[in-house]
């Protein structure tokens, strides 16, 4: 019983950190796409204005050809993005069980993991589960050994021989003695040395899960204090900026690809960097057993 239920506390876990990371998954994608159709719209507005001066002879068939292959790579870039998209919804969807779309979701992919607080100094269920699983084999084994001695019976007898009583004690012993329920000892050993195996194992992932998950999660935590400013903000005031310079004629039609290109990927880096947070905050939460897991508090709709 206490290796069921110790169990069943760590699958809820277990479960509730997969559907807030397939959360946090979810939105990341969502947001690549919005990113995505931005660079598409940007793109055109380029092929536009290119197509317009080259019409007017301000612009050579080398800069119209250059803005609409920037076109195809914005739209390739959306397509890919929306695959993505989709299929985050669908495992997600199909981990809570109701059908999920982008606008239920929020822009901020944080909110599905909690900020992990102090850290529990107690055994994890996990590691709880295989020490009761280990003890009831060590039970086991006890009472196959018990099983092996040959059972003795105590008593009394009273015989009347010759017109004499004679009363006092009897022992009897079941034959034949060398019967030891050697194979139920042996399979049940075999079950012990198991189990210690799997507990021996089992706490050295933990320790080394939680010690990993910890170092992990301050790199996390030192990187995005170090971003200082809203790198989402900062590039689509880059975008703008890169646009009207070249309206402006700044900056040249090759210039103002490039630089579009890496401002994009800079804003889907941004993303996923926010994605990579929430998960180093999961892999801490479940390294640690943490009850923030399960808490319906800022957790994701549909959550555990």
């Amino acid at each position: 019983m206490e290796a069921a239920e110790a169990q069943l506390a760590r699958a809820r876990r277990v479960a509730a950190a997969d559907v807030r990371a397939a959360y946090a998954d979810a939105v990341v994608r969502c947001g690549q796409v919005t990113v995505a159709e931005d660079g598409v719209a940007i793109a055109v507005r380029l092929r536009d204005a290119v197509g317009l001066q080259h019409g007017e002879g301000e612009a050579s068939l080398l800069d119209l050809r250059l803005a609409r292959l920037s076109l195809v790579q914005a739209s390739a870039r959306l397509l890919s993005a929306r695959e993505a998209e989709a299929e985050a919804l669908r495992s997600l969807a199909a981990l809570i069980g109701e059908p999920v779309t982008r606008d239920a979701l929020p822009a901020d992919p944080t909110v599905a993991a909690p900020e992990p607080g102090l850290a529990s100094v107690g055994e994890r269920s996990d590691v709880r589960a295989a020490v009761a699983t280990l003890r009831a084999a060590e039970a086991d084994l006890a009472r196959q050994r018990a099983a092996g001695v040959a059972p003795v019976q105590i008593g009394a007898f009273v015989e009347v021989e010759d017109g004499r009583t004679f009363a006092g004690p009897s022992l009897s012993v079941q034959l034949p003695l060398f019967d030891r329920n050697q194979a139920q000892r042996g399979a049940t050993e075999g079950a012990v040395a198991a189990r210690s195996a799997d507990h021996t194992r089992l706490v050295a992932r933990a320790a080394t899960e939680r010690q990993t998950a910890e170092v992990r999660f301050a790199e996390a935590g030192a990187l995005e204090a170090a971003l200082q400013t809203d790198p989402l903000a900062e590039a689509r005031a880059a975008l703008t900026s890169i646009e009207a310079g070249y309206r402006a004629g700044e900056i040249d039609l090759p210039s103002t690809v490039l630089l579009q290109d890496q401002v994009l990927d800079g804003e889907g880096a941004a993303l996923a960097l926010m994605g990579g947070i929430v998960r180093a905050r999961l892999d801490l939460l479940l390294a640690t057993d943490d009850d923030r897991l399960l808490s319906s508090a800022a957790a994701p709709r549909s959550a555990p």
